[in-house]
């Protein structure tokens, strides 16, 4: 009877053996290049004085996404993580002074291995005129006295670091809730002119609300500024992440604390009349960094891509 063969692996089979096992855990262990991006732009309507939700799909190897749009830099968070790719959301604003037509916008993600891919898209920006409102009010009421310059400035400049942070928070991803049940009594974006001297527009819209009315956080985030301010009185500012910004004036009383977390339907504070105002109602204003928005587009599905058909989604794949 034969003997049984008994198999002796050859010294080089082995080598060759061995070469190709380092080899496969080199390839697995090498740094991922970022091979896709698709961006899905949202926004309630795509026309001046409008936000824009950039929500951007890439290969899960990218470890950066950075963007421009009108000018401006696009801060991406990462949000949510489904298997096998990423998700970024950054927001961008459309100016009140945008002009109609094509807008283009760049995104360039960095991979793990420092190899970069880039690309550029547009958007269509539609046509949108704001009202103009003149007043006739007292003095003071448009220029304030030189006693309060020193205040003024301080205020601005502390406003200026606020609105200059990007905080890494979970982007919100659901519409935002009304901070007061009132009426609006004035328009976004409206071009005052006080006593015949033109003034900013106006950034952001005023709400019914008689003093002592609870005021609640529009969305979640964290209390960036709870102070006494010459212009806007009692002020809340809440920081959604992202350079996302909503802001809460003319309180009569803050129960929000500096640095606090939040979420929509917190209270923040009472409505009331402090600062420069004619009588009690709410100020709500929203910003991305340094540029007004309606905020009114916050509560909009639209923007969150809760729609079947969301305007202008990207379809591409790079």
């Amino acid at each position: 009877m034969n003997e049984r063969r008994q198999f002796v692996p050859r010294p080089g089979r082995l080598r060759n053996l061995a070469a190709l096992l380092l080899a496969l855990v080199a390839v697995r262990a090498a740094p991922a290049s970022p091979s896709r991006i698709e961006p899905h732009p949202f926004a309630r309507a795509f026309a001046p004085g409008e936000i824009v939700r950039f929500e951007v799909v890439t290969a899960p190897g990218v470890r950066a996404l950075r963007g421009t749009f009108q000018g401006a830099t696009l801060a991406f968070s990462p949000a949510t993580r489904a298997e096998g790719e990423a998700l970024w959301v950054a927001w961008g604003v459309i100016p009140l002074d945008a002009t109609p037509g094509p807008s283009g916008y760049r995104l360039t993600a960095t991979g793990a291995d420092g190899s970069s891919l880039t690309i550029d898209e547009e958007l269509s920006i539609s046509a949108k005129s704001f009202p103009e409102q003149r007043l006739t009010v007292e003095s003071k009421f448009v220029n304030p006295p030189k006693s309060t310059a020193a205040r003024i400035e301080r205020e601005k400049k502390r406003l200026e670091a606020i609105y200059a942070r990007r905080t890494s928070l979970p982007p919100p991803d659901s519409p935002f809730v009304r901070p007061v049940p009132g009426d609006e009594t004035s328009e976004f974006g409206t071009r005052r002119i006080f006593n015949g001297e033109p003034r900013a527009p106006h950034a952001g819209i005023d709400l019914q609300a008689k003093t002592g009315t609870p005021v609640v956080a529009s969305g979640p985030g964290r209390v960036a500024l709870a102070a006494d301010l010459y212009f806007s009185g009692r002020t809340v500012i809440v920081d959604h992440g992202g350079g996302l910004f909503t802001l809460y004036a003319h309180l009569s009383k803050i129960q929000a604390k500096e640095g606090a977390a939040v979420k929509e339907g917190d209270p923040v504070g009472l409505s009331g009349a402090t600062g420069r105002v004619t009588g009690p109602h709410l100020h709500w204003g929203a910003k991305v960094g340094a540029a007004i928005f309606d905020p009114r587009a916050l509560l909009d599905p639209r923007l969150f891509g809760l729609t079947e058909v969301p305007a202008q989604r990207s379809e591409s794949v790079r």
